[in-house]
């Protein structure tokens, strides 16, 4: 397979894209969430499409459109592709378990087929730089894919990118949180084969500028940054430029899969990403890109220039406050917390308006207390008090109201939506950043349902054992919680 535009095959179609209705599948992933404003900023219309509508909400505002589809039914794809010139393709299933190379095929061979039905003029497909004997099931699936949606009526123009370098990146976040929480580390030889590493500013530019184009001959083009270097030099590269020695030792025998089972210690990085991705270290992996800097050029960032701008871009966001995964308005103020964090939701259904049930939550702490076993909160905060925290800054500025900026207890409230939903900070003291929400949604047959969502971004290895070793205590204490509240509301 070439890696450069093919000359056979299917011509692109010349008609506009510049102005049209772009759609990007994947859009709450880590290039898509990038991706949708940078398309906006050059004035396209944007149609942003996942699985979770809740996601796509908190993350983008009302200028950009927000739908629902499953690629794996057909039947959801019709009113999304609607009108639609232009279409990137960032979706892979590797989250989704040992079968997510077939379910990316299928959703690939689904799309290709709908697409052609709806009239789209292009496919722009973001897969993986891979030699063309890898051995990496993660990176085949990605060759694969590709290969299904070119089978289709639509031309594709598919890019197989490198490492990417950017604040949720999966192998940035893997060295970031190496290095941020570790003292060094002991490595497999195999990290000293090699990679071009690309900036997520080059990558966004590549993509929008196809967005952009009037005609783009359809095919494969590899991407590629300025440097060929191995993972354990991006490790120390990325040490140097945030002002950390970090001791390596590349040990004889250590294998990949030992090193995956040993990432969780230290990483909240997605664990069946981690696996798919680190096929991938075995081996060198192309770096021709002519072919792309012919039809898009630009300079190209270094790889310490790309980790500086990951870094700037990441303190210069604002975030909102609805929690995504790398929200930094869920990480403020706890220092080299995770970029990818731990969700733990409690809910329960009852009869009860949720405005009798919102009375009640109102109360919490102060006087009131948590509502059910009131000793485990208290053993929690004379811990924190003993270290110097605020554990025991008990009370409440507003008794029975919340307030944006109060405090309840040793908690700060962030967000009010009256009768609907309430946001607290964590500010004890912690191995990483904390924030609990409740939330009142009304149910269709009458009725409440109450949640209670526990968020949790992880400061290392202990703050990695903190949420595992609290989570059932947590789970427990909440369904107690809701209980009671429910309890108070009904003699209300």
């Amino acid at each position: 397979m070439s890696d450069g535009p093919s000359a056979t095959g299917k011509n692109a179609d010349n008609s506009t894209a510049l102005g049209c209705t772009v759609l990007v599948l994947g859009s709450t992933g880590y290039v898509g969430s990038h991706l949708v404003p940078a398309l906006l900023d050059k004035g396209l219309r944007v149609r942003a499409v996942s699985r979770d509508i809740e996601a796509l909400h908190a993350r983008f505002d009302d200028r950009i459109e927000c739908m629902w589809a499953d690629l794996l039914d057909p039947d959801s794809l019709p009113p999304v592709l609607e009108n639609i010139q232009v279409v990137f393709y960032l979706v892979h299933s590797m989250a989704s378990g040992d079968d997510f190379a077939a379910r990316d095929i299928r959703a690939a061979r689904i799309l290709a087929e709908a697409s052609g039905q709806a009239g789209v003029k292009r496919i722009v497909y973001l897969g993986a730089a891979c030699p063309l004997d890898t051995r990496s099931e993660h990176l085949v699936s990605r060759r694969e894919t590709g290969e299904a949606l070119s089978q289709g009526p639509v031309p594709v123009v598919e890019l197989r990118a490198p490492v990417v370098i950017g604040a949720g990146s999966v192998p940035f976040e893997a060295i970031r949180d190496m290095v941020n929480h570790l003292p060094g580390t002991v490595l497999p030889l195999a990290v000293k084969h090699r990679s071009a590493p690309l900036a997520l500013s080059n990558l966004l530019h590549y993509l929008v500028e196809l967005a952009r184009s009037e005609s783009a001959p359809q095919g494969v083009y590899l991407l590629a940054g300025p440097e060929l270097i191995s993972y354990q030099q991006q490790i120390r590269r990325y040490a140097q430029v945030v002002g950390k020695r970090f001791v390596m030792l590349r040990m004889p025998g250590l294998s990949l899969a030992m090193v995956r089972y040993a990432m969780p210690l230290f990483s909240s990085v997605p664990a069946a990403v981690i696996r798919a991705l680190l096929g991938g270290l075995s081996e060198d992996m192309p770096d021709d890109n002519q072919a792309i800097k012919a039809l898009i050029p630009q300079p190209l960032l270094s790889y310490e220039e790309a980790v500086r701008q990951a870094l700037e871009n990441e303190q210069q966001d604002a975030g909102c406050l609805h929690w995504y995964q790398g929200n930094t308005r869920f990480r403020e103020g706890w220092p080299n917390s995770a970029y990818y964090g731990d969700r733990l939701v409690i809910a329960r259904e009852t009869a009860l308006p949720a405005s009798s049930l919102w009375q009640v939550l109102s109360r919490i702490g102060g006087q009131q207390r948590f509502f059910s076993m009131n000793w485990v909160w208290a053993i929690r905060e004379w811990l924190d008090f003993i270290v110097g925290g605020p554990g025991r800054n008990l009370g409440r500025d507003t008794p029975d109201r919340f307030v944006v900026g109060e405090r309840v207890d040793s908690w700060r409230i962030l967000d009010v939506v009256e009768a609907q939903r309430v946001l607290l900070g964590f500010r004890m003291k912690g191995p990483g950043s904390g924030t609990l929400e409740f939330r009142l949604d009304p149910l269709a047959g009458g009725g409440t349902r109450l949640t209670m969502l526990a968020y949790w971004h992880p400061a290392g290895l202990w703050g990695q054992l903190y949420w595992y070793i609290m989570m059932r205590p947590h789970t427990l204490l909440f369904r107690r919680m809701l209980r009671a509240i429910e309890r108070q509301a009904h003699d209300l």
